[in-house]
């Protein structure tokens, strides 16, 4: 982990270079890597950070909307919020490395028209509190996330899940549940 004074100087940097960007930030976020952004040009770019927050190295936030980020969060290394419009994560949330937030699908059902003109479908992203997002998942436009629940690695969200949910796979479905007949050597399997 980096020394302390170096973190400082980062998120130092990070709020001269994109300070514009930010809404608010919280008491005791540290940028431990300066994050990259690429604004939309169709609305702004909004972010909004809660306290104690912490953002890795390769933090990448795109397009245009809002992204709202609770307190007590970690967002490791390479994550990529892909905006059209919100995503919103509450508390206590960590995710991944390589963790992708994609607000948004292109259209293509009309096979004779090509895919980049048909427009997209949007749909906001909400993550309620105490969730683990695993590396390298992908949360899909339109996604609720309860409540403590838990997102495996390499899984593709692409409907709702439930709170205290454990869910896996491509596309991601629930198995298991917190708490409910856990043992050590299944969890430590997750």
């Amino acid at each position: 982990m980096r020394h302390q004074g170096g973190m400082i100087l980062t998120t130092a940097w990070t709020m001269l270079r994109y300070g514009h960007y930010f809404e608010r930030i919280g008491d005791n976020t540290m940028f431990v890597g300066t994050p990259a952004f690429d604004p939309g040009f169709m609305e702004p770019l909004v972010v909004v950070v809660g306290d104690r927050v912490t953002f890795y190295p390769r933090v990448s936030i795109r397009g245009y909307g809002r992204l709202t980020i609770g307190d007590h969060c970690s967002i490791n290394s390479g994550v990529i919020f892909g905006l059209t419009c919100d995503v919103t994560l509450g508390s206590h949330v960590l995710v991944g490395d390589h963790v992708s937030f994609r607000t948004a699908d292109h259209e293509f059902r009309d096979s004779d028209v090509p895919i980049v003109e048909q427009g997209e479908r949007r749909g906001p992203i909400v993550v309620g509190d105490d969730v683990w997002i695993g590396a390298n998942a992908t949360v899909l436009r339109g996604v609720t996330i309860g409540r403590g629940a838990i997102v495996g690695a390499n899984s593709v969200v692409t409907r709702d899940v439930g709170p205290f949910s454990i869910v896996g796979g491509v596309p991601a479905r629930v198995i298991g549940r917190r708490g409910v007949g856990e043992r050590p050597e299944q969890a430590d399997a997750l």
